[in-house]
């Protein structure tokens, strides 16, 4: 065997030692650009309506001190809104980034997210995050299928779980020693754990207390009548709705409604507290000022607005969700009435503030020039979201429960609905003059020029988006 010839090395000494800095250089400076990326804190509740915080509807009836305190120190949205407005669907455009009508799920199907579609949490990881998930999951991926959803830690609840186990783990999460940014999830049940007490279900996490009485109880919804002139479509659901054994409300007078707003307020500072203790803890560990934070739901709760309960409808309690982004030093607190759409715009604007690229065939937007009032903001004129409304029992006659796809248009100061069930199918609401939606306006011979153009609207965002189903149910339209 040959044996083999050490040839001396022709570089200059001073050329290697130059190589060497150099490279040296290029890891300093690797090293800090991915600390100063900002560690992201992402909170999410469950059954959550936009207004039920003690900062946005007073403190008579609820407290809600450490929503209060991050609203306060960041912006909060007041137009955003679900996707679309129930559990899967809503989650899981909020993880993807994609429409309920491209993930195929607009009911709580247990369909598998496309592979195509990649989780937030793997596009953190693959760009060099820690990344923990902890809590309720409801995400139509396997929980242990960690390269697909990109979550390294993860304790998930099981069911419906209790809220007081999400910030232990939170918290030791937390306190890791790391070089390394970190997105953290904390995904609390409450106030969703509304639907077991009013069933007289146990609660996970331990009872509220008994009712009081109704006249120590939150009043009746402003809106608790339905709207003038509803659709056929919200009437049918409505039927259907209040028969199931899911939603045993068909006999609720106006006592027992009061009652049930007062169990929802007990579970919504449930959830405060526990929210909390993470961000006490986010503050403990020194990463507070580092951190941006953003707080949201999966949809609403209609607590007795229009004599519903529960999700799935268009009605602002149910669609309309809760939406603070916080970050020291770089959001200036105050209020938006940028127009949201929670479930495609979260995740490009996590993106963005990490400084990762955003897909290009994500079609959201993200919110980081509205939150640092950028004068470079793409505005949006209007907002779709999506329903499809199947949670119902069967009617009178009937052979099946009923089944009504829907869409939805919001503009700065109008509400179009239109859905594929009934004679009736359209919904037109002034917001500006009618922000408790009491009235239907789309056969009102006053509004019909407005009433065209936001069926226009949809048609536009329909082409743009390839969502035919949407085309499909304004075929209905006569």
């Amino acid at each position: 065997m040959k044996k083999a010839t050490t040839r001396p090395s022709t570089t200059k000494p001073s050329t290697t030692r130059s190589a060497t800095i150099l490279i040296c250089i290029l890891l300093f400076a690797s090293s800090t650009f991915a600390d100063d990326r900002p560690n992201i804190l992402f909170i999410i509740t469950e059954q959550n309506f936009a207004d039920v915080m003690s900062c946005v509807m007073g403190d008579q009836y609820l407290k809600t001190p450490n929503l209060d305190a991050l609203a306060q120190r960041g912006m909060r949205f007041d137009r955003a809104y679900a996707a679309n407005p129930i559990c899967v669907p809503s989650r899981n455009s909020i993880f993807s980034g994609y429409y309920p009508f491209e993930t195929g799920l607009q009911s709580n199907s247990k369909k598998p997210l496309p592979e195509s579609m990649i989780c937030m949490g793997k596009h953190f990881k693959d760009t060099g995050y820690n990344t923990g998930y902890f809590g309720k999951w409801h995400l139509n991926i396997r929980s242990k299928d960690t390269a697909r959803h990109g979550f390294d830690q993860t304790g998930v609840l099981k069911g419906n779980g209790a809220d007081h186990d999400i910030p232990p783990p939170a918290t030791a999460f937390l306190n890791q020693k790391r070089d390394k940014p970190f997105l953290l999830v904390t995904s609390f049940t409450s106030p969703h754990d509304i639907c077991q007490m009013v069933r007289g279900e146990k609660i996970p996490g331990g009872s509220v207390g008994p009712f009081p009485d109704p006249a120590d109880c939150p009043p009746l919804p402003i809106n608790y009548a339905p709207p003038i002139d509803e659709t056929d479509s919200m009437k049918l659901m409505r039927q259907s709705y209040q028969a199931t054994k899911m939603t045993p409300i068909a006999n609720f007078d106006g006592d027992k409604w009061r009652q049930m707003r007062w169990g929802y307020h007990r579970l919504v500072e449930r959830a405060d507290r526990e929210i909390g203790k993470v961000l006490a803890a986010l503050k403990d560990s020194g990463h507070e000022r580092n951190t941006l934070v953003i707080f949201t739901a999966d949809h609403g709760d209609c607590t007795g607005a229009h004599q519903f309960a529960q999700k799935t409808v268009f009605y602002d309690e149910s669609a309309r969700i809760p939406f603070i982004v916080a970050y020291p030093g770089h959001i200036n607190a105050g209020l938006s009435h940028e127009l949201v759409n929670v479930g495609i715009d979260t995740l490009p604007t996590m993106l963005e503030f990490a400084g990762i690229e955003i897909p290009r065939q994500l079609k959201g937007l993200s919110l980081k020039p509205v939150c640092e009032e950028s004068t470079d903001v793409k505005r949006r004129d209007y907002i779709v979201i999506s329903n499809h409304m199947v949670q119902g029992a069967v009617l009178k006659g009937q052979k099946r429960p009923p089944s009504c796809r829907g869409r939805m248009v919001r503009t700065a100061d109008h509400k179009y609905s239109v859905y594929d069930l009934g004679d009736h199918r359209e919904s037109f609401v002034d917001m500006k003059v009618d922000p408790h939606e009491m009235r239907n306006r789309a056969r009102d011979p006053s509004y019909q020029v407005l009433l065209k153009k936001h069926r226009d609207i949809l048609r536009k965002y329909a082409a743009e988006t390839g969502d035919r189903e949407a085309i499909e149910i304004l075929l209905g339209v006569r």
